[in-house]
């Protein structure tokens, strides 16, 4: 059995009650971010535009869904790519394996497909769960090959979920689950030469990454066949958009050298690569996340005077100081860029935190903005070491002039978050929703409960402008 079938053979045959408590709660903490972060960017630019081109759009004889927060209604394939625009505009959204970032385009594909079709909640759970795991065990060995093959990830990879979502919603056959991932093979793009230049092609690569999943499994529940070995075979995704040749990787995060095919579909089903899909609360990279969060510890912790600061220190992953990755690093562009360290580092421990509204991660166009004389000074006090720290676990020390230092090291897992955590760290969103906290409360709460919604429209009806 080829990787496509067996993988269709699983999202075919998944029930909601195949699902582990610790599944559906993962789940539930991934649609809840998701929303939220899309829900807070609606009033940005790049949202409007989305949302104008979709509704200019027509593919109405497959039905149609709303974009979220603005009450418009589009083609489904068009209300999902507004949708997924939305979600990833600010960089807020979820992150799997640093450069992935699945929920912008699975959470749109499953609610554009599944409205008005009376989907209740176990099967929309049941969906999503199904498009993150098969995203993630395609992806979780192979990023940084892909990376180095100078393709962008996040869309590359980002195809597949709402490819599967959608083939789920629509209850094709596992014949034709499979074709549809091979089909999602054939549509796959996105390269690196945009986040090279700083030019904006990443705002919109995601969205049509999502369009193409679900184009593909219409083509597919039409009967149209696809290679069967299309990841493994001689031209499949593998070779030519990872460059794996004879087992061995093309790039790794921790210097693994062997790639094994089995490692894509062993115990699925049973160990969920989910789980470790982390989230982005503030504004930015997902490796500045725990810079954020460590340094603004510490300065609480200890009480830090910025200006008793001597020297700022961490260690990080060596894909994390040269992104989007060692072969294709972005040139320096001086200053305090927003995808640097520096910045970051520097604002949280100045500011005690770092704000998840307000100024966002620009792609393409540089937001201009007035630093913080404070904040520029100890950016030149920051220094950033390559090292074998693990994904999203940076070792930060702060050296201060009396001669004491302090240090924190992180885990790599403090933003793999439950419902619960995802619960109380959205909030700092909030002032950015479209609506008032009552009705944020009352979509938490239909999140919390999915698996005994009848009709995920009810869901979809909080969703949108008042």
């Amino acid at each position: 059995m080829s990787v496509s079938q067996e993988l269709a053979q699983f999202t075919h045959g998944l029930e909601y009650h195949d699902l582990q408590v610790d599944v559906v709660d993962k789940v539930k903490a991934i649609i809840l971010h998701g929303l939220f972060i899309g829900l807070s960017s609606v009033h940005e630019d790049d949202a409007q535009l989305a949302a104008k081109l979709a509704t200019s759009l027509s593919d109405d004889q497959i039905g149609s869904a709303h974009i979220l927060a603005t009450g418009m209604q589009a083609g489904r394939l068009n209300a999902a790519y507004a949708n997924s625009i939305l979600i990833h505009l600010r960089g807020q959204d979820d992150s799997f394996r640093m450069l992935t970032h699945p929920g912008c385009t699975i959470i749109p594909a499953a609610f554009a497909e599944s409205e008005g079709r009376s989907i209740n909640g176990k099967e929309f759970l049941t969906a999503v769960a199904a498009a993150y795991e098969v995203h993630c065990r395609l992806s979780r060995d192979t990023v940084p090959s892909a990376q180095n093959q100078g393709f962008r990830s996040s869309a590359l990879f980002g195809i597949f979920g709402p490819a599967i979502a959608s083939a789920k919603i629509q209850s094709l056959s596992s014949e034709q689950i499979a074709n549809t991932l091979a089909l999602a093979v054939s549509f796959a793009s996105g390269n690196l030469q945009t986040s090279h230049e700083g030019t904006k092609e990443m705002t919109f690569q995601e969205g049509i990454a999502t369009q193409n999943g679900m184009m593909a499994s219409r083509i597919a529940g039409l009967d149209v066949n696809g290679a069967v070995e299309c990841f493994e075979g001689p031209a499949g995704f593998l070779r030519i958009f990872t460059g794996i040749e004879n087992g061995r990787l093309n790039g790794s995060f921790d210097n693994q050298t062997e790639f094994d095919l089995i490692t894509i579909t062993e115990k699925l089903g049973v160990e969920w690569r989910l789980h470790d899909v982390t989230m982005k609360i503030y504004s930015g990279a997902g490796f500045v996340q725990p810079v954020i969060d460590g340094c603004a510890a510490l300065a609480i912790e200890h009480d830090i005077d910025p200006a008793s600061i001597e020297n700022i220190h961490i260690e990080m992953n060596e894909w994390e100081t040269v992104y989007p990755s060692p072969r294709y690093p972005r040139p320096g562009w001086g200053g305090t860029d927003e995808w640097k360290n520096a910045h970051f580092a520097a604002s949280a421990i100045v500011n005690r935190g770092y704000e998840s509204t307000g100024r966002r991660l620009s792609y393409g166009d540089r937001s201009s903005f007035e630093e913080l004389p404070e904040v520029q000074r100890l950016t030149k006090l920051v220094t950033v070491e390559k090292s074998d720290r693990p994904q999203y676990g940076p070792k930060i020390s702060i050296s201060l002039n009396d001669g004491n230092k302090h240090t924190i090291s992180m885990t790599g897992d403090e933003f793999k978050w439950n419902f619960t955590m995802e619960k109380d760290r959205i909030q700092a969103v909030y002032p950015a929703l479209p609506f008032d906290k009552s009705t944020a409360e009352d979509i938490i709460a239909q999140v919390e409960n999915l698996e005994s919604l009848d009709n995920i429209d009810t869901l979809i009806h909080l969703l949108l402008s008042r």
